[in-house]
């Protein structure tokens, strides 16, 4: 059966299985539907469990008819029903009692729930039926994607491309000999930081240069790099001779397709361009601009700081109530939170507290920012620091100065190279 056609009943099944697992990791991770609703390569760090949950959440999202509708419409209770009976996982007595329906009415409307829901996944299917991997293929990809996702998610944090480099031309300068290839470094004079795990990183690079290497004989390897428009471009340049550079094809194969999987999880892309007398390698990664997550109901307060901070290096993420605030936080991991305190439903207090109990969040600097006069009462919950509103831009860009990360930290201008081929002068290419 194509994409676009009505979903099989099976296939509704499924979805209602799932549902009803919403918080099982385990029972998500292998559930049938991550080979039919997930791509083939998930970014490291996101586990197949936390994926699927969110493709169900967000097709549930697509139900809801907003708040003009009217709370009896039926479109109305098709959304409530799904987020009441799997989201909040209330007992379908409670949901029941909660939008006045009778047992008959209940079980018509949540079966239009799950058959609209099921419809939506169905139409949004990252593969055909039919088209899964065999068992063999997807056991084998789930070892390899598991060992790269540990890592990547065992040490994420902010990475010196700089020392990366270094320590990847320590690393590959016996190999580098062997070959009579000269190593070379252009780099920045001040740190050029990445958010991600330094292990997946470095095994990106040594991944790129190993490629370079495998067939290389003589010459030099010169490794620069620039950081232009949010991106930072790292360039491994081969000049030398070119009549073993082409790797066997499966040992080409297997460093492409680890390559791709290591850049998906950085944000990243890359290029390998024969070139005459040469190979060149680029690859390209998001540099860390930090983030500053705004919990503001007031849209005009998010355009004014996302203003006043336009030049100042970060990225501006927002949310207008605490339930969404919360969930970008653990999410996004903002280097500062900007807080309101007077937020319909769930307000500031609750969303302080939320933050600070959870662990993935406890430690992210909390700015409240208020009309109200109650900075005792911010400090003794755990902000960071208080801020009264109408806010000014000095009074945020010193509360930033006092609370945003570290700058990279300066290093050597270049650190020499490696390799037996140290009569090689170094490439005129200057360096970021």
């Amino acid at each position: 059966m194509t994409i676009g056609s009505a979903p099989t009943p099976d296939f509704e099944a499924l979805v209602k299985d799932a549902l009803e697992r919403l918080y099982d990791p385990v029972s998500l991770r292998a559930h049938p539907l991550t080979r039919v609703l997930l791509p083939a390569d998930l970014p490291l760090g996101v586990g197949k469990a936390q994926a699927l949950r969110q493709v169900l959440l967000d097709a549930m999202e697509q139900l809801n008819p907003g708040a003009s509708v009217s709370a009896e419409s039926r479109h109305r209770r098709v959304y409530q029903i799904l987020e009441m009976r799997y989201v909040e996982a209330l007992p379908f007595r409670d949901v029941m009692a909660e939008l006045a329906l009778s047992q008959p009415q209940y079980h018509r409307d949540q079966r239009r729930a799950l058959e609209a829901l099921a419809m939506l996944l169905w139409e949004r299917r990252a593969r055909p039926a039919g088209d899964e991997p065999t068992e063999e293929a997807t056991a084998a990809d789930d070892r390899r994607y598991s060992d790269l996702e540990a890592a990547a998610s065992a040490g994420s944090g902010l990475v010196d491309l700089n020392d990366v480099v270094h320590g990847v031309v320590d690393i590959l300068s016996g190999l580098a000999a062997g070959r009579q290839v000269a190593l070379h470094e252009e780099l920045a004079p001040t740190g050029v930081l990445i958010r991600g795990s330094r292990t997946i990183l470095r095994q990106l690079v040594i991944n790129a240069a190993s490629y370079v290497l495998q067939g290389a004989q003589g010459g030099q390897l010169v490794f620069t790099c620039q950081e232009r428009d949010g991106r930072v471009e790292l360039h491994l340049a081969y000049q030398g001779s070119v009549s073993g550079v082409t790797p066997r094809a499966s040992d080409e194969q297997e460093r492409l397709a680890i390559g791709r999987q290591i850049l998906q999880s950085l944000g990243g892309s890359w290029r390998v361009e024969p070139k005459q007398g040469g190979l060149a390698i680029s690859v390209s990664l998001p540099s860390y601009r930090p983030s500053l997550l705004v919990i503001d109901d007031n849209p005009d307060m998010v355009h004014l700081i996302t203003r006043f901070i336009a030049d100042q290096g970060y990225t501006v993420v927002s949310a207008a109530t605490v339930r969404e605030g919360i969930a970008l936080a653990q999410t996004v991991r903002p280097a500062l939170v900007l807080l309101d305190i007077m937020i319909p439903e769930q307000d500031g207090w609750d969303a302080l507290q939320g933050l600070k109990h959870h662990p993935s969040t406890q430690d992210i600097p909390v700015l409240v920012c208020t009309v109200l006069a109650e900075s005792e009462l911010a400090l003794s919950l755990g902000a960071a620091d208080f801020l009264r509103k109408p806010l000014t831009r000095p009074a945020l860009l010193q509360a930033l100065a006092r609370w945003a990360p570290r700058p990279p930290r300066p290093v050597a201008a270049s650190r020499g190279s490696a390799g037996p081929s140290e009569s090689v002068p170094p490439p005129e290419t200057p360096g970021c």
